[in-house]
C-alpha cells in the first residue's frame, strides 16, 4: 500500500475551497482532542476532498468537512465503514445575509451561544464554563436564537415555524458558519488590514486562532503547486455471510495480511492483492471449509489513496455496497467459485451401514409423515436487558434481512418498527451488531428475507385474542414457515437481574 499526502485533489478545487476545508478540518480535529500533526492534517484533508464533488462552493464544502473529518477518525479507530448522511439536516441552504440578520442586535449571551455553540462546535457545557454563563441563561438564549432563525427563514417563504428544534439547530449551525465575502489571501490573514475582516468572519477568525495557536501556518492554507501522484485507486471488497463467521480466521489467512477488515464481515484490499489471494480463496472453497454461497466480492475504481492501513476517500463505501449487491459465490476477477470436492469414502461406513439401515427404517415413516421443521432464512441473535419500562435489545441479523419489531402494550398489539433494512444502521453499536430500546415489556423481533406484507392485518386480528403474542407467533409461523422469531423473556422479580439472550 502506498502512503502519500497532498495528492492531486488540490487541482480539482478552488483555492477558497482548499483553504476553507483546511481550516475546518484542523478545527474539527482539535475539537475532537486530536493533535494536529502535518500527516494527520494531510490525511484528513485528503479524505474530505476526495469525498467532495468538484464545483462545490466553499460554504457547503466546509459544512461537509466536519462530518467527513469525523468519519476519517472513525476509520483510523477501526470503526465499521458506512455511508454517512452529508446533506444538511435543515435541507435548506441559508442566504448570504442571514448571518448578519441573525447576529444583528444580539445580547452578549446570545452572541456567545451563536459563536461558540453553533459556530465553533463547543458543547453547551463547554460554553457554560468558558463564557461563565449559567445553564438557565444559555437555554433562554438558545430559544431566542431559534425564534429569530424561524422568523428569518419564514420571512423568506419557508414554513420554519413547523420545524422542530433539531432541524432549526441545523440551520442555525449553517448560518453561524457562513463566511464573509472578501476573505484575504491566506498569506495576509495576520496582517493589520485583515484584522477587521477576521473579527466578523467565522472562517477567518478560526484560521487566525489556529495560526496563532501553532496548529496551522499561513502556507497550509495555500494549495500545493506540484501534484505528487494520481489519486485514483482500484480496490476489491470481500463480504462473508454471517453464518460463516466460524471460518473468519481461515478466510483472513487466505486473503493475506494486506486485507484490511473494515466491518465485522467485510475486508478491502487492492485489486492486485485480491488477485494474488485468488488461488488460496478458491482452495478454501474447494476443500469445503468455506461454502461458496457464503462469500461474494466486487472490484471498483474510484478516488482514494492508502495511508498505512487506512483507505481514504469514498471508494471503500462504493466497493462494499457493490460487493453486497453481487450474488453469493461470485467475486469480481475470480468468477464463480467452484463447488467443494466430494469427500473421500471412509472404510468405517461399511461397518455401520447395516445398523444405519435398520435405524433409518425405524425413522423413515416418522420423518415422511410427521411435521417438518424449516430453519429460518434470516436468523436473529438477540440479548434482552431490562430497561426503564421496556427492553434494551442488542441483536445481529443478516445484512439484507428485513426486520420488524412488534410489541403488546397496554393498548394492545402494535408494530414498533416496520420493514427495517438499511435504516437499522442508526442502531449500530460500532461492534458489528445493533442496539435498540423498545418501551414495552412484551416484545418480539421478526426477520425475513423479503418482509411480511400482511403483518398489519395479523396485528389487527390478534387484538381480540386473549394471548395476542402467542396468536401472532402461531399465525406468522404458519403462513411464513421460514420466519425468524425472537420474543422477550418473562419478567423477573429482580429488576436488576441480567436477562439471557435469545437466538432463532
Amino acid at each position: 500500500m502506498i502512503t502519500g499526502a497532498n495528492s492531486d485533489v488540490s487541482q480539482t478545487f478552488t483555492p477558497t475551497v482548499w483553504s476553507s476545508v483546511t481550516v475546518r478540518v484542523a478545527w474539527t480535529l482539535m475539537m475532537e482532542g486530536i493533535r494536529v500533526r502535518p500527516q494527520t492534517l494531510a490525511d484528513a484533508r485528503d479524505h474530505v476532498l476526495l469525498s467532495t464533488p468538484a464545483g462545490i462552493d466553499a460554504d457547503m464544502a466546509e459544512y461537509r468537512a466536519v462530518l467527513l473529518t469525523k468519519e476519517f477518525l472513525g476509520r483510523v479507530k477501526g470503526e465499521p465503514i458506512r455511508r454517512i448522511g452529508l446533506k444538511s439536516g435543515s435541507e435548506v441552504d441559508p442566504q448570504s445575509d442571514w448571518r448578519r440578520r441573525l447576529a444583528e442586535g444580539l445580547g452578549p449571551i446570545e452572541d456567545a451561544v451563536l459563536r461558540l455553540y453553533y459556530g465553533d462546535g463547543m458543547g453547551i457545557e463547554q460554553v457554560e464554563r468558558s463564557a461563565a454563563i449559567d445553564s438557565a441563561s444559555l437555554a433562554i438564549a438558545q430559544d431566542n436564537l431559534r425564534d429569530r432563525a424561524r422568523d428569518i427563514a419564514s420571512s423568506d417563504g419557508l414554513e420554519a415555524y413547523l420545524w422542530n428544534d433539531a432541524r432549526i439547530d441545523q440551520l442555525i449551525g449553517r448560518i453561524a458558519n457562513l463566511a464573509e465575502s472578501g476573505c484575504p489571501n491566506p498569506l495576509d490573514i495576520l496582517a493589520d488590514h485583515s484584522r477587521a475582516h477576521a473579527d466578523v468572519c467565522p472562517r477567518c477568525s478560526r484560521a487566525v486562532r489556529l495560526i496563532r495557536g501553532g496548529v496551522l501556518s499561513p502556507s497550509d492554507l495555500e494549495p500545493p503547486t506540484q501534484v505528487n501522484r494520481d489519486s485514483e485507486i482500484v480496490i476489491g471488497a470481500i463480504v462473508l455471510h454471517p453464518d460463516a463467521r466460524r471460518v473468519r480466521r481461515k478466510l483472513e489467512r487466505a486473503l493475506g495480511g494486506a486485507a484490511v477488515r473494515v466491518a465485522p464481515d467485510v475486508w478491502i484490499m487492492s485489486k492486485e492483492e485480491l488477485t494474488h489471494a485468488g488461488p488460496a480463496l478458491r482452495e478454501l472453497v474447494n476443500d469445503g471449509v468455506l461454502p461458496r454461497h457464503h462469500i461474494r466480492g466486487a472490484v471498483v475504481r474510484g478516488p482514494g489513496r492508502w495511508s498505512g492501513q487506512v483507505l481514504l476517500g469514498p471508494t471503500p463505501i462504493e466497493a462494499i455496497e457493490s460487493a453486497r449487491s453481487r450474488p453469493w459465490s461470485e467475486v469480481d476477477g475470480l468468477g464463480e467459485l467452484p463447488p467443494p470436492r466430494p469427500a473421500p469414502p471412509k472404510a468405517t461406513r461399511w461397518w455401520v451401514l447395516a445398523t444405519g439401515l435398520s435405524v433409518l427404517a425405524g425413522f423413515v415413516g416418522y420423518h415422511t409423515l410427521g411435521p417438518q421443521q424449516m430453519l429460518p432464512d434470516a436468523p436473529i441473535e438477540a440479548e434482552f436487558l431490562q430497561a426503564e419500562d421496556g427492553w434494551e435489545i442488542t441483536f445481529d441479523v443478516a445484512d439484507l434481512a428485513v426486520l420488524d419489531i412488534i410489541a403488546v402494550g397496554e393498548s394492545g398489539p402494535l408494530i414498533v418498527h416496520r420493514n427495517v433494512r438499511e435504516d437499522r444502521g442508526r442502531w449500530a453499536t460500532g461492534g458489528g451488531n445493533y442496539r435498540v430500546y423498545v418501551p414495552e415489556m412484551n416484545v418480539a423481533l421478526i426477520a425475513t428475507e423479503g418482509g411480511i406484507l400482511d403483518l398489519q392485518t395479523m396485528i389487527k386480528s390478534s387484538a381480540s385474542q386473549a394471548l395476542p403474542m402467542e396468536f401472532l407467533k402461531a399465525k406468522i409461523q404458519a403462513d411464513h414457515p421460514t420466519v425468524a422469531w425472537v420474543v422477550s423473556p418473562a419478567i423477573t422479580t429482580d429488576e436488576t437481574a441480567d436477562v439471557p439472550s435469545g437466538t432463532e
